[in-house]
C-alpha cells in the first residue's frame, strides 16, 4: 500500500452544495420551548456514542420549524461534530431520515467523488482525527472549539483513492456491526432479567398462575404446572418435551415453581403472596457513601471513577471491589449503574451492599423498582437521602427465591460482561487500524486478514 497519499483539508473534500459545512442554529432560534413530542429529530452531543448508531432519546421540533432551519438540516451520509460540550466526538447519518443540528453541533457534507463519508467518519473516530478535533479546543468552563467552522475546514488528512477509502470503510464497518450486535444482545439479556424480576417480585405471576389453576378446578399438580409455564414462558407441550430431553432443567424449573405459594394475602402493601410480610428496604440493602476524590489528585489508571452521572474518569486504585452497584446521591438523583470491575465511587454517589440473604443482582433490579429519581430531598442541589430509601416498604421476599433469581441474573450478567469485554477489544482494534492503514504499516489485505481473525476469535 502506498502511504504517500495526498494531504487534503476538510474544506477540499466538502460537497459543492451550499452549506456543506455549517453550524447549528444560534440558541435564540431553537430554544427548548421549540421541542415537541414528535417531529423532526434534533441531534445533540448526547446522541453521539461509541459507534455510528445514535444513542439516548432525541428532542424533536415540528416540520415547519425544521424547514425554517433548513441550513441546519442534515441527511444521509452527513457527518456531525460537537463544537461545544462533548467535543472530539463524531456521528454520521446512516438512514434516509431528516435531522436538525442542535446549536452545539456543526456538520460536513462530503463530495462523494472525492471522499467516502464512512471513511471520513472513521478518520475522526481514530486517534488521528480526534487529535485534530481537539487541538483548537479550550477546556476552560464548558469545553469548546474556538472558531469551529474555520477549525473544521482546516483539518488535514491523508486521502487514499476513493476505492481504497471504500475498502477501509467496509473493514471498519464490519467491526462496528459486530459491536452493535453485541450491544443489541446485551439489551435483550437485560430486558430478560428485568422481566423476570418484575414477574416474580412485582407482579407475582407464578403465584397468580397457581391461584388461577386452582380456582378453575385444577389439582396441586396443575397449579405447579401453571407456575412452571409462567416462569419459563413455555407451553405445556414444551414442558413435556423438556422433561424428556432435558430432565435436569425440568427438575430445576419444577423446584423453582414449588418455592412460590399458591395464595395471596392482604397487607399494608396491598395483596402480596401468602407469607411475604412487609419489610423495609433496609432489610436487604445498605447504601454506603462514596469518597471524595479531587481531579487534581487522581492518577489515570484502570479503575473507573463513578459519580452520580456515571463514569467521570479513572484512577490507579479502586475503593470498592467489583462487581458493584452505584446509586446517584447528589446531582443526578437516583441514577443506577452496574460495574463488573473494581471501581471508585466519589462522594456524589452511594455504593450498594446486600444484606440478609439479598444479593447484588437482586439489589440491582430491586432498586430500579423503587422510584429513586423522584425522591429528591434538596431543592437547591438535588439529593437522595438514604434513610428515606431505607424506610420504603417492600414484601419480605423468601431467600430461596432470591437465590434462584440470582442464579439466573448472574448468568445473564456474566454473558453481558463477556460481550462488553469483547466489544472493548473490537473498538480498540477498530480505532487502531486506520492510523496503520494510512501510514502504510498495514495493507488492506493484512487488515482483512486481521479482521477475519478478530471475527473468528469473537465467535469462539
Amino acid at each position: 500500500m502506498n502511504s504517500n497519499w495526498p494531504i487534503v483539508k476538510i474544506e477540499d473534500i466538502k460537497a459543492k452544495s451550499k452549506n456543506a459545512i455549517t453550524i447549528g442554529p444560534f440558541g435564540s432560534r431553537m430554544k427548548s420551548d421549540c421541542y415537541v413530542e414528535f417531529g423532526v429529530a434534533v441531534i445533540r452531543g448526547t446522541n453521539l456514542g461509541a459507534g455510528p448508531k445514535f444513542i439516548k432519546d432525541f428532542a424533536y421540533i415540528t416540520d415547519a420549524k425544521a424547514d425554517e432551519l433548513a441550513t441546519c438540516n442534515v441527511y444521509k451520509n452527513d457527518l456531525v461534530f460537537p463544537h461545544r460540550g462533548s467535543i472530539g466526538e463524531v456521528g454520521i447519518i446512516n438512514d434516509n431520515q431528516r435531522y436538525v443540528l442542535s446549536s452545539s453541533l456543526m456538520k460536513l457534507t462530503c463530495d462523494n467523488e472525492k471522499a467516502h463519508p464512512k471513511f471520513i467518519y472513521y478518520f475522526f473516530k481514530s486517534s488521528l482525527g480526534k487529535h485534530e478535533l481537539l487541538k483548537n479546543s479550550s477546556q476552560v468552563g464548558t469545553p469548546g472549539i474556538g472558531q469551529p467552522l474555520t477549525s473544521l475546514k482546516s483539518i488535514e488528512l491523508p486521502l487514499p483513492p476513493i476505492k481504497i477509502q471504500e475498502q477501509i470503510a467496509v473493514i471498519l464497518g464490519a467491526l462496528d456491526d459486530k459491536i452493535q450486535l453485541n450491544s443489541q444482545i446485551n439489551r435483550t439479556l437485560e430486558q430478560i432479567a428485568q422481566a423476570t424480576f418484575k414477574s416474580w417480585f412485582v407482579d407475582f405471576e407464578p403465584v397468580k398462575a397457581k391461584i388461577a389453576a386452582l380456582e378453575s378446578g385444577g389439582s396441586e399438580d396443575d397449579a405447579l404446572l401453571a407456575a412452571m409455564q409462567a416462569i419459563s414462558g413455555k407451553a405445556p407441550e414444551d414442558l413435556t418435551r423438556l422433561q424428556t430431553e432435558l430432565p435436569e432443567q425440568y427438575a430445576e424449573l419444577r423446584a423453582t415453581a414449588e418455592l412460590f405459594p399458591s395464595a395471596m394475602q392482604e397487607s399494608e402493601l396491598g395483596e402480596i403472596p401468602e407469607g411475604w410480610r412487609p419489610v423495609q428496604v433496609e432489610h436487604f440493602i445498605e447504601l454506603s457513601y462514596g469518597k471524595a476524590l479531587k481531579k487534581t489528585v487522581r492518577i489515570d489508571g484502570p479503575y473507573p471513577v463513578y459519580g452520580s452521572g456515571g463514569i467521570t474518569g479513572s484512577h490507579n486504585e479502586p475503593l470498592v471491589s467489583g462487581p458493584g452497584i452505584i446509586v446517584g446521591r447528589k446531582g443526578t438523583v437516583g441514577s443506577i449503574y452496574w460495574e463488573s470491575k473494581d471501581f471508585y465511587p466519589i462522594d456524589t454517589a452511594y455504593y450498594v451492599s446486600p444484606k440478609n440473604g439479598g444479593s447484588l443482582s437482586f439489589s440491582y433490579y430491586l432498586l430500579q423498582t423503587l422510584g429513586l429519581k423522584e425522591m429528591n430531598t434538596d431543592a437547591a442541589v438535588p439529593g437522595l437521602n438514604r434513610n428515606n430509601v431505607y424506610r420504603l416498604e417492600i414484601p419480605f421476599y423468601p431467600v430461596p427465591i432470591i437465590e434462584r433469581f440470582t442464579q439466573i441474573a448472574d448468568s445473564i450478567s456474566r454473558k453481558v460482561s463477556a460481550s462488553n469485554a469483547e466489544s472493548e477489544l473490537l473498538t480498540e482494534f477498530r480505532d487502531s487500524l486506520l492510523p496503520k492503514l494510512l501510514s502504510g504499516e498495514l495493507s488492506i489485505t493484512d487488515a482483512e486478514g486481521q479482521l477475519a481473525e478478530a471475527e473468528e476469535s469473537a465467535n469462539v
